[in-house]
């Protein structure tokens, strides 16, 4: 790990990945500043120089967050996804896209670290 990594992995995760967080769930702050655990379920294309959008639904209601857009066809960003409720109630890495990137590192770095 550069360095650098280790400085963005300080600033952007702070925290670890929540252990209940099932495969394509994360948490994300809705329109009124709620944290609230959701389910990835379409993936928009981004258009030129910008990032893939996500929709997601609320995993204990089944019901679409909203990213605050007031449109069907607007989700989040990876930056405003969060593997950690503390981090998302903190937006750690609001305009940060690559942080998952980070988060392989970070943990590959603690599976040497604790093996060593």
């Amino acid at each position: 790990m550069t360095d650098k990594q280790r400085q963005m992995i300080a600033d952007y995760l702070p925290h670890p990945r929540d252990p209940e967080l099932a495969f394509g769930e994360y948490y994300v702050k809705d329109t009124a500043d709620r944290v609230r655990k959701a389910r990835i379920t379409t993936i928009l294309p981004g258009e030129l120089f910008e990032d893939n959008t996500y929709l997601v639904r609320e995993v204990s209601t089944g019901k679409r967050i909203d990213a605050g857009y007031g449109d069907d066809w607007h989700g989040f960003t990876k930056a405003k996804l969060y593997d950690n409720k503390q981090d998302c109630k903190d937006e750690t890495h609001y305009f940060y896209s690559e942080w998952e990137e980070l988060r392989k590192i970070q943990e590959a770095e603690d599976g040497q670290t604790d093996a060593g």
